[in-house]
């Protein structure tokens, strides 16, 4: 079977794979909703839906492995963060910097995760606690702790402070039919993604400071 799918495509697994995974995922950016449809995939992928589910097992499964590949290298760099030998304040600018830049390039992420969280063809909601949430709210306390010991920042709720990152870094990509609407931005531009990395964190960083004033 595997051969007859590879000559069918005219390409190798790997290469029909990758492709559902791309038309996916320019779909939704370019979209701005994680409603599409296999079809829709299909026709921009050039790849037959009906080999969602012999790579993924169905549509979930295709997009869990879409949000594992854009994700993947975040995670890893946020563990090697957690490593560096530099101020707790400079690992939360590095780590807010690396969300915002997620949710930049790929602003369906967080939407997806909402939405394979509660898809019930699978544990897709506990994949992505133990993979993505999980790892990041860890990464996330660690820090905190580190500049508490420290005496840099003041005691802080680890869980306040999770949803409160994750929705700020979205929040600006999510809405933004509310930007043009309401401030008359046709496009979130890589200027206004850096005056929004820093303005959040430095309201973010002074508001947990155990002296404001030094921030």
């Amino acid at each position: 079977m595997k051969v007859q799918i590879e000559a069918e495509g005219g390409s190798s697994t790997a290469e029909s794979r990758e492709r559902l995974l791309e038309a996916a995922g320019q779909l939704m950016a370019e979209r701005g909703t994680t409603d599409i449809s296999l079809s829709e995939i299909a026709a921009r992928s050039g790849v037959n839906s009906a080999l969602v589910k012999y790579y993924f097992g169905n549509k979930a499964g295709m997009l869990m492995a879409l949000l594992r590949r854009r994700l993947g290298q975040g995670m890893a760099d946020l563990q090697q963060l957690l490593k560096m030998d530099i101020s707790p304040q400079d690992k939360l600018r590095i780590h807010i910097s690396g969300m915002v830049n997620t949710y930049y390039q790929y602003p369906y992420v967080n939407r997806l995760m909402h939405e394979l969280a509660n898809e019930p063809s699978g544990d897709y909601g506990k994949q992505i606690a133990e993979e993505i949430s999980l790892p990041v709210a860890k990464a996330q306390r660690a820090i905190l702790e580190e500049g508490r010991a420290k005496g840099i920042f003041r005691e802080v709720d680890p869980l306040v402070f999770y949803f409160m990152i994750v929705g700020a870094c979205d929040q600006l990509f999510h809405s933004r039919h509310q930007a043009r609407h309401v401030f008359g931005l046709e496009e979130i531009n890589d200027d206004l993604k850096r005056r929004y990395v820093s303005e959040l964190c430095n309201n973010l960083i002074r508001g947990i400071s155990a002296d404001p004033r030094a921030n």
